[in-house]
């Protein structure tokens, strides 16, 4: 008995009929993840001064299509989300911040607004020796122990 060989069409049902039902939460509005995923873009977009115009030209999209990623109403497909990553200059996974199951070892991602001024000065020194400077000048603070500690 030859096997008859299996056609596209015949792949496609065997495939379907598999499909997993889709969540009800997705049915009745925006997937938590992908509000989560949009909220942490909006915040990243924002401390990066970009508007959503300059940023969905330097990833290929409309504004619009950034506006609805923001909101968690259109899921962003893992190339966008690349490209954003890269053009935001965070790393993918900050998107995924405290789902379960992402990042279990870390305690909170979240910086206070003294924590960001201290990044966003540090990242506008341009001068590589400077930089270092600083690291090792907020190193030597860390370290240093107060008389009644």
């Amino acid at each position: 008995m030859t096997d008859s060989p299996r056609t596209d069409s015949h792949i496609r049902s065997n495939h379907m009929s598999k499909k997993p039902k889709p969540n009800k939460k997705t049915k009745r509005g925006p997937d938590p993840v992908d509000i989560n995923a949009g909220a942490f873009l909006r915040a990243f977009r924002a401390w990066r001064g970009m508007s959503q115009e300059e940023l969905g030209k330097a990833v290929g999209v409309t504004f619009q299509q950034i506006q609805k990623y923001e909101r968690g109403a259109n899921r962003m497909a893992a190339s966008t989300l690349y490209y954003i990553s890269r053009a935001l200059d965070v790393s993918i996974i900050e998107f995924f911040a405290g789902l379960d199951g992402v990042l279990p070892n870390t305690k909170h991602l979240w910086l206070s607004k003294d924590e960001i001024r201290l990044l966003k000065t540090y990242r506008s020194i341009r001068e590589p020796d400077a930089q270092k400077h600083v690291i090792k000048l907020v190193e030597t603070v860390a370290s240093y122990k107060l008389d009644g500690d």
